[in-house]
């Protein structure tokens, strides 16, 4: 019987965590495979830990194992960690979701029947958000199109293999989807439609949006580079043809120039020194990213 992992990360999850693992099961009966449940408790500090030690599921092909963090870490270092754990189990392969039941389960049932994979992502379809917030995730999926050359349509949800979960392991990573992204290993996509949490209310607020959507560009950190380095050529070209101009016409043609080139000229040398600053900073942080080896082990089970 082929075997599959589930890592979800888990904090403050005690009045959706018991309803998720039963619907995971649910999903699971409707497969001839066995899993096995990893929830990595991020430090809770409600019940949450306590209603994972007291669930149990009710078939012997599935088991749920519970690890928790010494002190909380956040979302995406929870998902490293659980993936760090997860890798001394074999199996078909290694599915990570959230467990808050926004991820749909029944996704499991054609990630564990696809063959021949690196990784699978569950790309999103309909979601019930609100106005605002889907007008900045078009501008955010935009930006990190013209940066990455990537489209990224999809979140954590996916499922890798033994390989590729090796990989993962022996690298750094802020944002689990985006750095899959730049893997060079075979993708590929299926759609569902994100839900709704299990309770019905976000725990991500709009700040915590736009902070998540920056750590996914800084897995992209040479190619975000690499755009500050074109604009700056830009720029630069854009200097000299207007400061031509402006040279060509007080002195070769003699006649007036513009009031505000002056204006235009202290712009763009402004815009060169800024976006220079920019590049070396970002040369600063991808040396820094460069010489940082994966964080140890701050699990127990």
């Amino acid at each position: 019987m082929k075997k599959f992992v589930i890592i979800s990360p888990s904090y403050n999850e005690e009045k959706v965590i018991s309803l998720f693992l039963k619907e995971l099961e649910d999903t699971f009966s409707l497969t001839e495979f066995s899993f096995l449940v990893i929830i990595i408790n991020d430090c809770s500090t409600d019940s949450t830990l306590e209603l994972l030690e007291n669930f149990q599921f009710q078939s012997t092909h599935y088991e749920l194992k519970t690890i928790s963090l010494k002190y909380n870490v956040g979302h995406q270092e929870a998902i490293r960690q659980g993936l760090k754990y997860a890798s001394q189990f074999d199996a078909a392969g290694y599915i990570v979701m959230d467990s808050d039941g926004e991820d749909d389960p029944k996704a499991i049932i054609k990630l564990t029947n696809t063959n021949d994979f690196d990784i699978i992502f569950v790309s999103r379809g309909k979601r019930l958000e609100s106005i605002s917030f889907k007008i900045g995730y078009f501008f955010y999926k935009a930006i990190f199109k013209i940066i990455s050359g990537n489209r990224i349509n999809f979140g954590n949800y996916s499922m890798i293999s033994k390989t590729v979960i090796e990989a993962v392991n022996e690298q750094n990573f802020v944002h689990y989807s985006a750095f899959l992204s730049k893997l060079k290993f075979k993708k590929y996509f299926i759609k569902y439609d994100r839900r709704k949490r299990i309770d019905g209310k976000s725990k991500m607020n709009s700040n915590n949006l736009v902070l998540h959507g920056l750590k996914s560009l800084i897995e992209y950190s040479e190619e975000l580079l690499f755009f500050f380095i074109k604009l700056l050529v830009s720029v630069v070209v854009a200097f000299f043809i207007y400061g031509g101009y402006v040279v060509y016409t007080k002195f070769i043609s003699q006649n007036a120039i513009s009031g505000w080139s002056s204006t235009i000229i202290l712009s763009l040398i402004n815009s060169i020194l800024i976006i220079s600053s920019i590049i070396v900073l970002g040369l600063l942080i991808i040396s820094k990213k460069n010489q940082l080896n994966p964080k140890n082990d701050i699990y127990k089970e």
